[in-house]
């Protein structure tokens, strides 16, 4: 399977309007009239020149509505398809309202054995004109590599390696141990993971636990932070510099409860001499101080 990164993500929502002052107005992404077959009860977020990346939709629930995983044309779309058919999965073919919904020559359905739901697809609609950040930032980092990365807590993280490595294709840039425990990352653009997991029982359960997003300059990142904390928003990590990325960030608790990191500087991996790292600490060089590594330094055995 020849992915492309992670395309674009959907949320469902109770409050629109608050994930729209959180992503635009702190987080500095731009408001988008959506593709022409947009549904008028969603918001439609753009951050470079595809005609959106996050959607947020109205609807009853607080959770990740779909992962859309970008595939370069309509043979290997086919062609994952196929593979996923193959390895047992049930797939959900577009209809031609979702491809409208979408903005997208073709996109099917699936989920993965953990109940995340997620998409295919390919040949996304883009604009004609640049992008200008509301913020008056330089933008974000996605040409080639994706809106960011999506990590997952999931029962266990060898089950999630089997599916996600062996039926999705992704490559495993490095992994963290933490006795029966873990968190594993993986790429499929040079980006250094589109996806990653962990398997520790921290509060929020299975399911998404943060999106990330990565800004071209340091000073985004920090002139974010100071309208988080203006805005009163709840910082569930200070901001910090990972130890494996190495990328310098802060995260932010999202109205429907998971989070979303903003980063800036994170590691391109180059195929050709990258050899798979495993890592036993906090996973922090400095910073990230606050409730969501809290979390996870409490739920590690050993």
């Amino acid at each position: 399977m020849e992915l492309r990164g992670l395309g674009y993500i959907g949320i469902a929502t109770r409050d629109v309007a608050a994930w729209r002052s959180l992503m635009v107005d702190v987080l500095g992404v731009g408001d988008s009239p959506g593709p022409p077959g947009a549904n008028g009860d969603t918001l439609y977020l753009k951050m470079d020149d595809r005609c959106w990346r996050i959607a947020v939709h109205a609807g009853e629930d607080e959770q990740c509505a779909y992962a859309g995983w970008e595939l370069p044309g309509e043979e290997e779309f086919d062609h994952a398809v196929a593979h996923l058919q193959r390895s047992g999965i049930k797939v959900r073919p577009g209809t031609d309202a979702l491809r409208a919904a979408r903005g997208v020559l073709d996109v099917a359905q699936f989920d993965d054995p953990f109940g995340n739901h997620h998409e295919l697809f390919y040949g996304p609609m883009v604009d004609e004109f640049v992008f200008v950040p509301p913020s008056g930032g330089s933008g974000f980092v996605t040409d080639g590599v994706g809106l960011g990365h999506a990590l997952y807590v999931v029962p266990s993280c060898n089950d999630a390696l089997d599916f996600f490595g062996r039926v999705m294709g992704f490559r495993v840039t490095d992994k963290f141990s933490w006795g029966p425990n873990g968190a594993v990352f993986m790429r499929s653009t040079p980006r250094h993971h589109s996806l990653a997991y962990i398997d520790l029982p921290i509060p929020g359960g299975p399911g998404l636990n943060h999106f990330m997003i990565e800004a071209k300059s340091l000073e985004d990142v920090g002139r974010a932070y100071d309208r988080a904390m203006d805005a009163r928003v709840n910082i569930v990590n200070s901001l910090g510099q990972h130890s494996n990325d190495p990328m310098l960030s802060f995260y932010v608790q999202t109205p429907s409860g998971f989070n979303v990191e903003l980063g800036w500087k994170g590691l391109m991996v180059d195929d050709s001499n990258w050899t798979v790292r495993t890592y036993t600490g906090r996973g922090e060089m400095w910073g990230h101080r606050g409730v969501f590594m809290d979390d996870i330094a409490d739920a590690k055995v050993g």
